[in-house]
């Protein structure tokens, strides 16, 4: 049995669209109890012909929200229910031809109501960029230049997420310009005495890019979860079964252990995004000594050769003990397209066809491999390896 149904509703400045949108629905046998966030909730009745009517108010400065008692009680006396208010916006409905009068003779008496509206927009207005500038700050990571870097590396490995919130913000960059044209024709449409529509022609238009939006932004993100489901996580097998290489490749024997300074075990993790097949490795081993070396990899497998250079400049700025791509130097080693090195450091980033490697290294025994050797093992390796 049918007892309540849930709509996406027009924005909160278009006061026309609104009251054609109750109307409409109560003409189809749906009835306004309830208007939410984004969705209103209606209840079965039988069609019949209703107006409704919006009166958009709001209230000062340490006033109390809302219409006041006695402001309802007129409108209750006018011949208007009072159905639900949603922030500023109060709406009510009376029955087609009760004889309820319009809430303005002269509209440029809304105008003046319609203004503390506009008032309060552009305080919202402002929030609202700010919140989008944080947003886009944060995803970009612009406040800060390794974090930008960062934002890359993460952009490769889960695509879907990144796009999702950036349509998230264009959709809200839509609307906050839609609405700023919204309310300043509104008032200035009353201001100069032409009534508010109440049967608005209906904008399929900005309908479809903003349903469009929404729903590319939740299949990215579906797409975003789907691969975070299948992301394996798991212990590091003996041999590679993957474009990646272990400690025993570079003859470092010992017994896996946890990390020294935490409780990390040997553990690989793979993902497959749309623009890259992704490795995380660490391998810390105790040698015969008491020593302990350790092996950290990222390895990507691009779909997309264009994002090559780009992750390689990320991968060397966003380099956990080096300062930057100044600190890496080339070197040439078989096998291998480009590798770089940091000298006397632990760092190494290397490209093999599609293949990215980023890996940090430490041997605290005698006879610790250069970066170039691990660079040199990891060349010969891979060849096979699955997908």
């Amino acid at each position: 049995m049918r007892n309540v149904r849930y709509r996406f509703h027009p924005g909160e400045y278009e006061l026309g669209e609104n009251e054609k949108f109750y109307s409409d629905m109560e003409a189809k046998g749906w009835r306004l109890v309830k208007r939410g966030n984004r969705l209103s909730r209606f209840v079965p009745v039988e069609p019949s012909a209703a107006r409704y009517r919006i009166e958009a108010f709001c209230s000062g400065f340490m006033e109390e929200p809302g219409l006041s008692e006695g402001q309802l009680a007129v409108f209750e006396d006018c011949g208007w229910e009072h159905v639900d208010s949603r922030g500023f916006l109060h709406i009510f409905r009376a029955p087609e031809g009760s004889g309820a009068p319009e809430f303005y003779a002269d509209p440029r008496q809304q105008a003046a109501t319609v203004k503390t509206v506009q008032r309060n927009f552009w305080w919202s207005l402002a929030l609202s960029i700010g919140v989008a500038a944080l947003a886009a700050v944060s995803v970009l990571g612009l406040s800060r230049p390794q974090w930008q870097w960062e934002a890359v590396k993460r952009f490769v490995q889960l695509p879907g997420l990144f796009i999702s919130y950036g349509l998230w913000l264009l959709g809200l960059l839509c609307q906050l310009v839609y609405s700023t044209w919204k309310i300043n024709r509104i008032y200035f449409d009353l201001k100069k005495g032409r009534p508010l529509d109440h049967n608005p022609r209906e904008n399929r238009l900005r309908r479809f890019a903003d349903r469009a939006l929404t729903c590319l932004a939740f299949l990215f993100l579906l797409s975003a979860g789907v691969q975070l489901l299948f992301t394996n996580s798991r212990d590091l097998p003996a041999e590679p079964d993957g474009p990646y290489i272990v400690l025993d490749d570079l003859g470092i024997e010992g017994e896996r252990t946890d990390a020294m300074f935490s409780d990390r075990e040997s553990s690989v993790t793979h993902t497959r995004s749309p623009l890259a097949g992704y490795w995380e490795t660490f391998e810390v081993v105790e040698q015969p000594g008491g020593d302990q070396a350790w092996l950290y990899q990222y390895v990507y497998r691009l779909r997309v050769p264009a994002l090559r250079d780009t992750l390689v400049r990320a991968l060397m700025e966003g380099s956990t003990f080096a300062r930057g791509e100044g600190s890496f130097r080339p070197v040439e080693i078989e096998g291998l397209d480009a590798a770089w090195v940091v000298p006397g450091g632990l760092e190494a980033v290397a490209v093999k066809g599609e293949l990215v490697l980023y890996a940090e290294h430490l041997d605290m025994s005698p006879g610790e491999p250069e970066l170039e050797a691990l660079l040199a093992a990891w060349g010969k390796a891979g060849e096979g390896v699955l997908p």
